[in-house]
C-alpha cells in the first residue's frame, strides 16, 4: 500500500520532479546498519559502497556477476555521493579507511549527519586511503562520502572501513603478531605454479579420466624430476580451480554437500592422496610446497550447497555464513592433513570473500602449521590487500618488478610503504595461453618467453628479495610444454652461477652396456623416467663417457641388489653397496667432482647380489653464457643488432651480418667453448678459427623453420687456459650470433 501511495504522489509531481526523485538509489540491506562495538577481533566494520544510498549515475560494476562484489563506478562529480545510515550503541571516535581508485590529487570529504568531518586526498590508483578520525554520536548516524575540489577523471569506490580509534593500537599489534616469517620465500628466487587437478584433460582432445584414476595415474617421480630440472625452489599446486573435485582423500567436502541436502556420496575427493604424495616427494628434495585454493563456484556439485547469496554482487547483501563456515571446515582439514608439508596458501578471488572475518580465516588456514604463509588475491582492486591478516602479496600478472614501496636492492622483499606495506612482494604470471588445461581439446601453447627475459626478471626481483612464480600449463599425464621446459632449464643454468646438472637416463645412446642387460619400464617406484637397465650377471658393465666437472651415479637400493665396482678413466676407484632393506629410488651411489670440466669415463661393473641396476647419470658443468651484447665480444665489419625478437633467442636478441668477411671474435679462458646461433632457411656459412688456426666451416642453414639457440660449433680443450675463437661469414645470405657458452 505504501509503495502505491508514493508512486501515485510522484506521478502528480510532474516529469522533472519525478526524474529528480528517481535519481536516488536507496540504501540496501539493514537500515540502519548496526555497528558492533563488542568484538575484540575481526572488529573492522566494512560498509560496502554497493550498500550505500547514492545517485543513480554512480553505478555498480558487474552487478549480475553473482559471486564477486566489485565497486561503485562513475563516481565523477561533486553531486555524486555515497551515504550509509548506521546505528551506534555508544558515541566513539573512528578511524575511517576508504578503499578507492582515483587520480592522484583528487579530493574527497566524509560528512557526519550533514557536517563535513574529515577530508583526504587520493594518491593515485587503487589505494586504502586512511582519513582523519571522525566522531560518531550514539544512535542513528548518516556517514556520507563525496568528491570535492577540482575534478579530474572518474573514481571507483569499494568500501568505507571503520575501526574505533581506541582499537587501532591493539589491531596493529595483532596484525604484526599474525605475520609469519617470509624469509624462506624471499630467498627462494623462483618457483613454479601448476593449475592442475581433476578438471584437466589429456593432449589431443581425449576425454578426462575419472577423479580416482587421474589421481592414481599421475607419475609423482617424473613430476618432481621435472621440477628439479628447472631449479624451482617451491611449487604452488591447485587443490581446486575449475572444479571442486580434489586430488586428496578429504572428508569434509563430501560431508558438507550431503548435510546440505545433496547426494549421499558426491565423490568430491579422490582415494589417492596425490597432493600429499607430491608434497612429500618435493619436500624430500628440499622443494617447498604451497596450495592455491579457489572457492569452487564453477562446480555445480559443490557451489549450490554453499548457499551463497546471488544478491551479493549487485548490492553486497545476503547471508554468507554457510559459505564461511564450510570454508573453515575444509581449509582446517587440509591444514591438519598436511601439517608442516604445506608451506603456504594462496586464496584466489578476494572480492568473493571481502568483507570477511579474515582473522578467523587466517587462523583456520594456519591449522597444522603456525608458520604457514597466507595470501589473498586482490587483483580486481589493483592487488592492494583485501585484509592486513596475510603475509604475501598474491601478485597476479606481475613479474615482481619494482613499484611504489618495493624493497630496495639487497632487501628482504617486504614492501616498505604503500598499501602493501609489510607484505612480501610476489609475482605470478603465465608462461602459456592459459593458467591451466580445463577444456577438452585445449592445447598448451607457449608464450615463448625467452630464457634471457626470464633470467632478467628473476635476477631483478630476487636482488630485492622478491620471489616470482611462473605458471606452467600441464596435461593430465603431467606433460608440459617442451619449449617452456627447455627455457626453464636454461634459466636454472643462468641463475645458479652457471652450474648446470644434466640428467642422462639409462636409455641414453651414449651409455654402453656390456653383457646381458635388460630394460624394465613403467616401474612406478620412483626411478628417473620410470625405467632402469638391469643385469643379473656378475662382470657385466655399463660405461659412459661425458664432458663435465662432476658425475653422480643414480640407481635403486634394495635387498636383492649388491656391490658395484666403480672405475674412472680406466682406473678402479671404489666399490659401492646398493643393498637396503626397503626400496629406495634415485639414490646417488657414487659421486665425483673435478676442479674444471673435462672428458671423463665412468665404468660400473656388477660384483655381487642378484641384480645391478642403472637408473641415470647426473653430469655437472660450470658454464658462463655470454650474450651477443657482452663487451668482451668483438665485431668487425657491418654487424647489426636485433632485439625484442620474441623468437626464443638467448636474452631475446642477436647480432647479424650480410657482408662476406665480417667477423666476430671472443677471447676467453676455459676448457670448452660453444657457439649459439639460430638456424633457418636463409642462414649462411661461417669459417671458424681457434687460436688463429682454421678449424672448419659451420652452417646456420636449416631446411625450414626458425630454430633458436642451436650449438653450431663446439670445441673441447685438453687443458683449460686462454683461447680465442673467431667466426667469419664465408657465404650465404647472412650469419647470426646469439651467445657464447664458456665452460670453466
Amino acid at each position: 500500500m505504501k509503495k502505491y501511495t508514493v508512486a501515485l504522489s510522484l506521478a502528480l509531481l510532474g516529469f522533472a520532479q519525478l526524474d529528480a526523485v528517481a535519481a536516488v538509489v536507496a540504501q540496501a540491506g539493514p537500515n540502519p546498519i548496526p555497528i558492533d562495538q563488542t568484538a575484540t577481533t575481526d572488529n573492522v566494520q566494512v560498509l560496502l559502497a554497493t550498500l550505500a544510498e547514492r545517485n543513480s549515475s554512480a553505478s555498480v560494476a558487474n552487478p549480475s556477476e553473482g559471486r564477486k562484489n566489485f565497486y561503485i563506478q562513475n563516481f565523477n562529480t561533486t553531486s555524486d555521493y555515497l551515504a550509509w545510515t548506521i546505528l551506534l550503541p555508544a558515541a566513539a571516535s573512528y578511524q575511517p579507511t576508504v578503499m578507492l581508485s582515483a587520480s592522484s590529487g583528487q579530493q574527497f570529504s566524509l560528512s557526519v549527519n550533514g557536517s563535513v568531518a574529515a577530508t583526504f586526498t587520493a594518491t593515485g590508483g587503487w589505494q586504502r586511503q586512511v582519513a582523519p578520525n571522525i566522531s560518531l554520536p550514539a544512535g542513528s548516524v548518516v556517514v556520507k562520502l563525496a568528491r570535492t575540489g577540482t575534478l579530474s577523471g572518474s573514481a571507483q569506490i569499494k568500501s568505507l572501513e571503520l575501526l574505533r580509534a581506541s582499537d587501532v593500537s591493539a589491531y596493529t599489534t595483532r596484525v604484526a603478531a599474525a605475520r609469519a616469517n617470509t624469509t624462506w620465500l624471499s630467498q627462494a628466487k623462483y618457483g613454479l605454479m601448476f593449475q592442475y587437478g581433476s578438471w584437466g584433460f589429456p593432449a589431443g582432445g581425449g576425454a578426462a579420466l575419472p577423479l580416482d584414476q587421474q589421481a592414481a595415474n599421475f607419475n609423482v617421480a617424473d613430476f618432481v624430476n621435472m621440477v628439479k630440472s628447472t631449479g624451482a625452489s617451491y611449487v604452488i599446486w591447485s587443490i581446486s580451480w575449475w572444479g571442486y573435485h580434489m586430488d586428496a582423500p578429504l572428508v569434509t567436502p563430501n560431508d558438507i554437500v550431503t548435510a546440505a541436502g545433496g547426494p549421499a556420496n558426491p565423490h568430491l575427493t579422490a582415494s589417492t592422496d596425490l597432493i600429499g604424495n607430491v608434497a612429500t616427494a618435493l619436500q624430500a628434495q628440499g622443494i617447498r610446497f604451497a596450495l592455491y585454493y579457489h572457492t569452487g563456484d564453477e562446480d555445480s556439485a559443490w557451489w549450490p550447497y554453499q548457499f551463497y547469496p546471488t544478491s551479493f554482487s549487485a548490492n553486497g547483501t545476503g547471508d554468507r555464513t554457510a559459505f564461511f563456515n564450510n570454508w573453515k571446515k575444509v581449509v582446517t582439514e587440509i591444514g591438519q592433513r598436511y601439517g608442516s608439508s604445506l608451506d603456504g596458501f594462496f586464496f584466489d578471488d578476494g572480492c568473493i570473500y571481502y568483507p570477511a572475518p579474515f582473522e578467523a580465516l587466517q587462523a583456520a588456514a594456519r591449522t597444522g602449521n603456525p608458520n604457514r604463509l597466507v595470501s589473498w588475491n586482490g587483483s580486481v582492486f589493483g592487488d592492494i590487500p583485501v585484509t592486513d591478516f596475510q603475509d604475501v602479496q598474491f601478485g597476479e600478472g606481475s613479474q615482481g618488478q619494482a613499484t611504489t614501496g618495493s624493497a630496495a636492492a639487497g632487501g628482504n622483499g617486504l614492501y616498505t610503504s604503500g598499501p602493501n606495506k609489510g607484505l612480501l612482494q610476489h609475482g605470478m604470471f603465465t608462461l602459456d595461453n592459459d593458467w591451466g588445461v580445463h577444456q577438452q581439446g585445449q592445447q598448451i601453447v607457449s608464450n615463448n618467453t625467452s630464457a634471457g627475459t626470464m633470467t632478467s626478471w628473476i635476477q631483478d626481483a630476487s636482488s630485492r628479495g622478491v620471489p616470482i612464480s611462473p605458471d606452467l600449463m600441464m596435461y593430465e599425464d603431467g606433460t608440459v610444454s617442451a619449449t617452456d621446459l627447455a627455457m626453464l632449464q636454461q634459466v636454472k643454468q643462468n641463475i645458479y652461477g652457471g652450474s648446470a646438472a644434466t640428467v642422462v637416463n639409462d636409455g641414453d645412446s651414449g651409455i654402453v652396456y656390456s653383457g646381458s642387460f635388460s630394460v624394465s619400464s613403467n616401474r612406478n617406484v620412483g626411478d628417473y623416467a620410470n625405467d632402469v637397465h638391469y643385469t643379473a650377471t656378475n662382470g657385466d658393465s655399463a660405461t659412459y663417457t661425458f664432458f663435465g666437472k662432476g658425475i653422480d651415479f643414480l640407481t635403486e637400493k634394495y635387498s636383492d641388489e649388491g656391490q658395484i665396482d666403480v672405475a674412472i678413466d680406466g682406473s678402479y676407484v671404489t666399490t659401492v653397496n646398493a643393498v637396503n632393506g626397503t626400496r629406495l629410488a634415485q639414490q646417488v651411489l657414487y659421486s665425483q667432482t673435478w676442479p674444471t670440466s673435462a672428458t671423463h669415463t665412468i665404468k660400473l661393473t656388477k660384483k655381487s647380489g642378484t641384480y645391478m641396476l642403472v637408473d641415470a647419470f647426473r653430469v655437472y658443468n660450470t658454464a658462463q653464457t655470454m650474450n651477443d651484447t657482452n663487451s668482451n665480444i668483438a665485431y668487425a665489419g657491418s654487424w647489426t643488432y636485433s632485439g625484442n625478437r620474441n623468437a626464443g633467442d638467448f636474452a631475446n636478441d642477436v647480432h647479424y651480418t650480410r657482408t662476406v668477411g665480417d667477423s666476430v671474435s671472443l677471447s676467453f679462458s676455459g676448457s670448452k667453448i660453444e657457439v649459439l646461433a639460430p638456424t633457418d632457411s636463409g642462414g649462411g656459412n661461417a669459417d671458424v678459427a681457434v687460436d688463429g688456426v682454421f678449424v672448419r666451416t659451420v652452417s646456420e642453414n636449416a631446411a625450414s623453420g626458425y630454430n633458436p639457440q642451436q650449438v653450431i660449433f663446439s670445441q673441447t680443450f685438453a687443458n683449460g687456459g686462454a683461447h680465442t675463437i673467431k667466426l667469419s661469414l664465408k657465404s650465404g645470405s647472412y650469419i647470426q650470433i646469439d651467445a657464447f657458452r664458456v665452460y670453466n
